[in-house]
């Protein structure tokens, strides 16, 4: 946890990111030339997120701050430098302010000096790491909470400051470029002029930032699919960082922009500490009565009733449930294998969002690798009226899980009426073919040459599941 002081935190940008930190356990100090009114915002804050969240003067803000992040008008510049000049000393100074002057906020208008952040370090003193970032990200687009496609370019003297900086920014989600010193971040604050002018003349919501491009030495597309499993990965337990055990394996190969990473959910669950040892389950009448009808452990009885919206069939052997997830499948997706089990029989259940999990993924893999990529989280289902199991798709992120092809045409020009393709299921499913559910110990794949639709929303697995009022099977 890190204790930080945004200074203007009563504004829209302040406020918004201060949010954003606060829902990331974060210690939030909220300076403002009005003391009452950052306390009234920290109050706000805290009673929203359940953080820890103070409201200050300025002054007393940046002093406790340990780092500090000024997100004031440009006409308030000066004076804020001013007021928080000695508690600044030794500390990141992150500066968010664009030289705006209204009433043309559409036009260019850089100071003398170069730019905003160039003026706080020589207001600030070299003894104060300075660091330009966030002047192109709405206050709205920060306030949702939810991913952002637009990002961040960081400029800074000091590349260890910016690296700081550029970590914060990966936590909340924001994909970031050092773009250079500091007298760099001339470039980022004009843009923000830019950016007003395109959302008026196009009437555009808040337009943002993305850079384009692939590495140097990866090589073009080729046409077709080509799945790569990821070897190499430990055995797994809770707490363990997927994130980090995925780039260290994906640092040989690179990401490709448009690539899909397909994860097993069993690692997934394992990481999210979702195993239950049976011993520790008193299974209820209910589960019991259910256990001689299903030839069940009646502790795995329980597990499955309390994973389940709805037990759709129960016979000997097994269970069809409807998982709280909306997905349909065999015992609520409880499964025991690849669990060890020192200690007695283990299960594990699946991750309580799956959706959640890939987007975590995604975030920082894309945060570390500058590319846009999609996440699918795996489990392997079995399917209506055929046998044998194949990889679905039980969460994701980046990727709208259908493509409509509706209104498309045909090899003779006929148009379609009716091709709606469940792409994350047959991603997940090739992917599955690599990943193995025995004792191959690949847990993940990536998937390069994949057409489908980029999910801007991120809105998840919810439109691949069948409404039950259109249940056909029953």
């Amino acid at each position: 946890m890190t204790r930080f002081a945004i200074i203007g935190g009563t504004g829209a940008l302040g406020a918004a990111l201060a949010g954003r930190l606060a829902a990331r356990g974060h210690e939030i100090w909220i300076g403002s030339r009005d003391p009452a009114k950052a306390r009234a915002a920290a109050a706000e804050l805290a009673g929203h997120s359940d953080c820890v969240a103070h409201g200050a003067g300025v002054a007393e803000a940046a002093a406790q701050g340990e780092i500090v992040v000024l997100t004031v008008p440009y006409g308030a510049h000066p004076e804020t430098l001013e007021q928080i000049r000695d508690a600044a000393q030794g500390k990141i100074v992150v500066d968010a302010t664009v030289p705006l002057r209204p009433p043309k906020v559409g036009t260019v208008q850089l100071p003398a000096a170069g730019s905003a952040a160039v003026e706080t370090q020589a207001a600030l003193g070299e003894a104060v790491r300075v660091v330009s970032a966030l002047q192109n990200i709405g206050a709205e687009k920060l306030a949702t909470g939810g991913p952002i496609e637009s990002e961040v370019l960081v400029a800074g003297d000091d590349a260890e400051a910016v690296e700081v900086v550029r970590g914060v920014l990966a936590e909340l989600g924001l994909k970031s470029w050092h773009v250079g010193p500091l007298a760099n971040s001339a470039a980022a604050e004009a843009l923000t002029s830019i950016l007003i002018q395109l959302n008026r003349r196009y009437k555009l919501v808040q337009s943002g930032l993305r850079i384009t491009g692939r590495p140097k030495d990866a090589p073009e597309r080729a046409a077709g699919i080509a799945i790569t499993p990821l070897s190499g990965l430990p055995l797994f337990k809770a707490g363990d960082d997927l994130a980090g055990a995925l780039i260290a394996a994906l640092e040989p190969m690179g990401l490709q922009e448009g690539d899909v990473l397909v994860v097993a959910q069993k690692v997934v669950s394992k990481v999210e500490d979702r195993a239950v040892a049976l011993a520790s389950v008193d299974p209820s009448a209910g589960a019991r009565e259910l256990a001689a009808k299903a030839d069940k452990d009646p502790a795995v009885i329980e597990l499955i009733v309390a994973e389940a919206q709805e037990l759709m069939r129960v016979v000997p052997g097994v269970i069809i449930a409807r998982h709280r997830t909306g997905h349909v499948l065999a015992n609520a997706g409880i499964d025991a294998s690849n669990v060890p089990t020192d200690g007695g029989p283990v299960v594990l259940l699946w991750p309580q969002d799956p959706d959640a999990s890939a987007r975590a993924l995604r975030v920082a893999l894309e945060a570390h690798f500058g590319m846009r990529i999609a996440v699918i989280v795996s489990d392997s289902v079995g399917r209506a009226w055929r046998m044998g199991t194949t990889g679905h798709a039980i969460g994701v992120s980046g990727i709208k899980p259908l493509r409509d092809r509706r209104g498309e045409t045909d090899l003779f020009g006929r148009e379609l009426q009716a091709t709606v393709i469940g792409v994350a299921d047959e991603l997940a499913a090739a992917a599955s073919l690599s990943i193995g559910e025995a004792a191959e110990g690949t847990p993940a794949a990536i998937v390069r040459g994949a057409s489908y639709d980029r999910d801007e929303a991120d809105v998840g697995i919810g439109e691949l599941l069948r409404p039950l009022e259109k249940d056909l099977f029953r």
